[in-house]
Formats: C-alpha cells, structure tokens, sequence
C-alpha cells in the first residue's frame, strides 16, 4: 500500500471522507483504532509494571524507530548509525526484522562483514541492500530480535547492535532510543492505525533519547519549525536533530558502474518506486534537476515480476529515456523488465546544512552531552 495512492482507506485516513459509504468506514476505523490503543496501552504497561521481562544485551543497543507505517528513511538513518559505530571501532550486528523475506520468523546470518551471504528473496531487500553498504557489519534478520542478538553476541563478539525499526520492540532494552519523524508526515494524521498511521500516539515520543526530523529539506521553513516546537513539547529532554537523506550517486542496475547527479538535470525520467510514501524520493529527482515524466508506483515491497513490470513501463513511462529507482527497490527488479538505461538513487543520511552532521550528533548522544 502506498500511503498516497487514491484507496478508499487513504481517503479516509487523510480526513477526505465525503460520502456516505466513507463516513461509515471512517467511524468503523476510528473504533478499530480505539480497541488497537488500547491494546497498546495494556501492552506497554505490562513492561513498565515488570510483568513483562526486557533482555539487556551486555554491549551498547542503539535502536532506530518511528511512530508511523513506513515512508520515514529508517533504514538510512540505521545504516548511518551503524557505518559511524564501525568506523570508530565497534563490531556492530546490525539487526533486522528481514521484512518480506523467507527467513523473517527465523534467526539468519545475512553478512559476516563481507557482503550478502543469502539472496534477497530469504533476506527481504532491505537487509541485502545493507549487506552491500556495510562492509564490517555483521547482519542478521528475524522477527526474535532477542535470539538474532544472542546468537551475533556468540559467535561474533559484537561490542554495539545497531536495532532497526526497534521503537515498538519493547523485549530488548536499549541505551539510546532515536526516533525518526518525517518531515513530509510528521504525525501520521494524528490518529492510531488503522484510522491513521500512526504506530504509537505522539506522547510516546517522551520515551525517546533524540528525535531526528527526517527529509526537512522538503518543506518549507516554518512548517518545519512548527514541526519541532512540536516536538520539543511532546519530548522536552529529547534531541532534536534536522535530517536530509542526501543522494549521492546514480547506480546502474545492468552493470558495476555509477554517475555523477548531474546527468540527471533536463533529464526525462521515470521514478519507479515501491515505497510507503514515494514522494520524497519523486522530490529528491526533482531537486535534481530531472523531469518526472512518469511516477510509477508499487505498494511498499513489492515483489516485481518481469513480464508485469515490463507491461506496466511500456503503458505509463513511454517518454522517459532512463528509469530511477531506490536503492531498496533495486533488488528486487528483474533486469529483463527494463528496456532503457535504468538506475538507482544512492541516498546517505546527513545533517540539514548549516546545522550539526552525524559525526557531531552521535558522539553528543552517546555520551549524553554536547556543546550546541
């Protein structure tokens, strides 16, 4: 599901509920969304009240989370996070839930440090991609996120796990909760799925270490500004971080080469994507300077099938001379449904210019103080 595509339940969700038929659905949801917080609540509670048992790993957990159904860089920013841990001499086991992969509800080795050890469709494509980012990272993927960390603590002697998507994964402590919020949609409607897209309520945010306010490029400046006050009101002892997801290469998809950005400007381009909210990345090659001929859109991890694909690009991306797609989605397209010079976008997390960058922000996290 893409969350801006034209579905009934997106109507809804967006508050454009106009007929009858929508009104009702809206009501059901909103009930459906009453009994999900309430099952929430008595969840969170049974860990605060010690009736549920968190595991302590004996090393450094940093988890990266959000509030929201997908579409907030995630997995960028935990790359990022794990990348600086390495490169100052932690062994990090970055772990994953290796979602739409086989070995999901299995506890599986994606990389020892030296690339993807399983192919895309066990690991889910995600993990694969990391796998290639990550040299020195050991990679893990399963829904148990204790047993994936036990096994990487035995038989790697990991020092730093890097969690992703570990907000609402309340079985493993953690030192450092950063939560990610997009500037694009911030706050997920302000309702709890499935009214909304929200995960958790806003007012969880208080549970966060530092809160990083992801593609605040996009929008304007004192949207962004509004976003933060809000923030800093829901999280008064939380860091508040301003984020880009910078690109920074064209990839090719049929061979080991990549490009400059520029060759992007005048371009005409179609964005394939299957994302949970493709618009920043349609934003980002605007940016660019390419012109969106076609914004061709999957639902979040869609499993593209060639002669499907092939089809869907002859009937909507007919003017474009190359095809752009994510990083994610790249793993995922059989090379014989692309007919034209077709690429990924290489993104990296980075600070909003003129403010902080990663290797100003983590060290102040991690040690829990900063000179601003």
């Amino acid at each position: 599901m893409s969350f801006s595509d034209d579905s009934l339940w997106m109507r809804v969700v967006r508050g454009e509920a106009a007929t009858p038929r929508e009104r009702v659905a809206a009501s059901a949801l909103r009930l459906l969304s009453a009994a999900y917080g309430g099952a929430l609540a008595l969840h969170l509670a049974c860990y605060r009240l010690g009736l549920a048992r968190r595991i302590r790993f004996p090393v450094l957990v940093v988890s990266v989370g959000n509030l929201t159904l997908g579409g907030t860089g995630k997995t960028t920013a935990a790359v990022a996070v794990a990348k600086w841990l390495s490169e100052h001499g932690r062994r990090v086991a970055y772990l994953s839930r290796g979602y739409g992969g086989a070995g999901e509800r299995r506890s599986l080795i994606v990389s020892e440090g030296f690339g993807p050890l399983l192919p895309a469709s066990v690991s889910g494509d995600e993990p694969f991609m990391i796998a290639r980012a990550l040299p020195g990272v050991f990679i893990l993927v399963g829904k148990d996120r204790r047993r994936t960390g036990a096994l990487a603590l035995e038989k790697f002697g990991i020092d730093a796990v890097v969690l992703d998507d570990g907000f609402q994964y309340q079985r493993l402590a953690r030192d450092v909760d950063v939560v990610l919020v997009d500037a694009l949609m911030p706050f997920g409607y302000d309702f709890l799925v499935p009214r909304g897209l929200l995960r958790e309520p806003p007012s969880h945010l208080a549970r966060a270490d530092a809160v990083w306010i992801t593609h605040s490029d996009l929008v304007r400046r004192d949207d962004l500004q509004a976003i933060r006050e809000r923030i800093e009101r829901l999280a008064p002892a939380a860091r508040v971080w301003e984020t880009v997801h910078q690109p920074v290469r064209l990839r090719s998809l049929a061979v080991d080469d990549a490009i400059e950005l520029d060759a992007l400007v005048g371009r005409k381009v179609c964005a394939l994507s299957s994302l949970g909210n493709p618009l920043a990345f349609e934003r980002s090659l605007e940016r660019l300077g390419a012109e969106l001929t076609a914004r061709v859109r999957f639902p979040d991890h869609y499993a593209y099938r060639a002669e499907e694909l092939r089809a869907t690009l002859e009937d909507q991306a007919d003017g474009a001379e190359w095809i752009v797609t994510t990083e994610k989605d790249a793993v995922r397209i059989p090379e014989e449904a692309l007919n034209r010079p077709s690429w990924a976008l290489d993104i990296e997390l980075a600070g909003r210019p003129g403010g902080p960058d990663l290797s100003q922000e983590l060290p102040c996290l991690l040690r829990g103080k900063c000179a601003m």
